[in-house]
């Protein structure tokens, strides 16, 4: 916190008073403040000026905002508001106290495998919640998972990475999208192209790097880590850690796949494979988690002119050598005239030699006419159909200029990517050096649906951009649907094989699975009664806790707000009451003695006296107990027969 900020103390929007700061990154600096208007504090990030003074960015970031305050889950930072004062582009989001899974690791190393799928868990719902709305959070990394005072795990960031790299054009800014270069997909980098099974690589580099307390590609810059990303598999983490469960293992190798199609497909896939894994993970043993101990380009068609070459006045190459066979022809004619009285073939010399000279002069003429009339144009190529690269190949060798028109339009006879239409059209004359605007096909308008049933929305959607469809016309609609895991594609209007228009709206219903309930502080039989009445398996682990009555659910996995399909399992953290801790034996004291003993201990005492006596014989429970429990002691005369006594009565 620094008061040297100018923000701190000031009030933005009229509303949000800056109370102080709480840390910056290479986008944004993020402060406590005072919502004046609600009475309540709240986070404010602040975007840089750098970003803020670019109208693209903003109008990005507002957008992406709006679509994140539309998220509501239980493990995602809340966006409440957005605003600009004075500049400064921010966002009002909750305020969450606590510390990040970045301050956990630095200061634990690693954790244990149970203790790292039980955060990954958290982290996977808020992706599965997000990646089923259609988001993508691009930026999935320790800094972003907030840690908070009483337990819960929450990302944050959500759209805020989007609207960052759509203004950078991909990995060009400095601080920004670069630093987290280590949990960037290959994808990502290679063609700048991010869906949820690029979050889902993320997330398996940060589960990576919790079990091993190492990121596995590190590097002097961002540029060597991403080569590593395209170029090197992600090792499994028992190459450091001997021992460590194959299942584990499997949970990084899996999700790190540089293929994305071998990955689980969202957040929501991964999470089950989380959740089966933890399920079978024996506990944690007492001491927490060890130190590591790492052990030539092809060119298109050149087309070349043969057409006569003149220069002003009708002569050129090869209307020289014309002439002068025309002239040397008319001076053999004037001797042939002279022959004409003593040679008696020299008429038809002298006629032949006119024909050869009139039909030179007509090539002459027609070969000036065709350059003046046609030959100093050049006509469009027939490049329909061709890809950019050698219809771009084939204008320059006509002569004319490239120029390729950012707009695309439907075509039904060119393939998507190749070129559609020119302006002029083909077989248009231009004089050399004039301009031919090439555009690409988007295929056409109309297509065969697609079958689209069974596959996770992220997916579904993915597939129909890919053919075409605009996103804002992809729209999706939840329904419950019990049979079907959360996320899958029920059906689709229009349904497969119908013809569906890329400029019309498709509809994706979607499976709702089953929203779990919160069962946490509800007994174990009737958290146990509410899970199973929906179809939901139950799973329980017990844990002492001196705050929580026995059997009584402490936690459960995964919280509420995430859907599970038929049969999924909810596992529950169940109170087995508070430590025990060893009982003092106090028999053969004398009664003041034996008290003290045990409330030093920590437990309450009650004494029944036989016959006023003043020595204990007898105490109940012995051993061990639940630390704070009550001791009950018996006293007796020293020499008093004690058979007759039934103490365990």
């Amino acid at each position: 916190m620094t008061t040297s900020d100018p923000l701190v103390g000031a009030t933005l929007d009229r509303r949000y008073f800056v109370e102080s700061r709480i840390a910056g990154g290479g986008m944004a600096t993020v402060y406590v403040a005072h919502d004046l208007r609600l009475d309540r504090r709240q986070a404010l990030k602040v975007m840089h000026p750098s970003l803020a003074q670019d109208p693209s960015f903003v109008q990005r970031f507002i957008n992406e905002a709006h679509s994140v305050a539309k998220l509501s889950h239980p493990n995602v930072v809340q966006v409440f508001d957005q605003g600009e004062d004075s500049g400064h582009v921010f966002l009002a989001m909750e305020y969450v106290p606590g510390r990040t899974l970045r301050d956990l690791l630095r200061e634990k190393g690693r954790l244990t495998p149970r203790a790292a799928l039980q955060i990954m868990a958290p982290v996977l719902a808020a992706l599965g919640a997000a990646h089923q709305a259609g988001m993508v959070h691009r930026d999935v990394k320790p800094e972003n998972v907030l840690l908070t005072e009483d337990g819960r795990v929450k990302v944050a960031d959500f759209g805020l990475a989007r609207a960052v790299e759509q203004s950078n054009q991909g990995l060009t800014r400095t601080g920004t999208l670069m630093g987290t270069a280590a949990y960037l997909a290959p994808e990502q980098i290679e063609r700048g192209l991010a869906d949820a099974r690029s979050d889902v690589y993320a997330a398996g580099i940060m589960l990576y790097e919790l079990l091993t307390g190492n990121q596995p590609h590190t590097g002097e810059t961002p540029i060597a880590i991403a080569y590593q990303h395209v170029n090197e598999d992600v090792p499994r983490p028992s190459h450091f850690l001997p021992g460590l469960q194959p299942e584990v293992d499997d949970l990084v190798t899996k999700a790190t796949e540089r293929d994305p199609k071998y990955r689980p497909g969202n957040g929501g896939q991964y999470l089950a494979k989380v959740l089966e894994v933890w399920n079978r993970l024996p506990a944690d043993p007492q001491g927490g988690s060890a130190p590591l101990t790492p052990v030539a380009p092809q060119k298109g068609p050149v087309h070349t002119m043969t057409a006569p070459q003149l220069i002003a006045g009708g002569a050129g190459p090869g209307t020289e050598n014309a002439t002068m066979v025309v002239d040397m022809d008319a001076a053999d004619h004037g001797e042939d005239e002279e022959d004409d009285d003593t040679d008696n073939g020299s008429w038809w010399t002298r006629n032949r030699l006119l024909a050869i000279g009139g039909g030179v002069l007509a090539v002459i003429v027609l070969a000036a006419s065709w350059w003046f009339f046609l030959g100093q144009y050049e006509n469009v190529p027939d490049v329909a159909g061709a890809s950019p690269e050698t219809a771009r190949e084939e204008i320059r060798s006509a002569g004319l200029t490239y120029d390729l028109a950012e707009e695309e339009i439907y075509s039904d006879d060119a393939d998507r990517g190749t070129v559609a239409e020119t302006d002029p059209e083909i077989g248009s004359r231009l004089s050399p050096g004039d301009s031919v605007t090439v555009f690409l096909s988007m295929g056409p308008q109309t297509m065969d649906m697609p079958d689209l049933v069974g596959e996770d929305v992220a997916n579904a959607t993915k597939d129909l951009e890919d053919l075409g469809f605009a996103t804002e016309d992809i729209v999706q609609e939840e329904i419950d649907a019990r049979e079907v895991p959360p996320g899958e594609v029920i059906e689709t209007n229009p349904e497969a094989g119908a013809t569906a228009d890329r400029e019309g709206s498709i509809t994706l219903t979607i499976s709702r699975g089953i929203p779990v309930p919160a069962v946490v502080g509800e007994e174990l039989d009737d958290a146990r009664s509410t899970l199973e009445d929906l179809d939901l398996e139950v799973e329980v682990v017990e844990e002492e806790s001196e705050d929580v009555d026995e059997g009584v659910v402490i936690s459960q996995l995964p919280d509420t707000g995430t859907s599970l399909g038929m049969n999924g399992t909810v596992t529950l953290t169940v109170s087995s009451g508070p430590p025990e801790v060893d009982v003092p034996d106090v028999v053969g004291m004398r009664r003041k003695e034996a008290r003290e003993t045990l409330e030093d201990a920590g437990f309450e005492v009650e004494i029944d006296r036989i016959l006023r006596g003043n020595r204990i014989v007898h105490q109940s429970p012995s051993g061990s107990a639940p630390e704070g429990s009550t001791i009950e002691l018996i006293a007796a005369p020293r020499g008093l027969d004690l058979d007759e006594f039934d103490f365990d009565d």
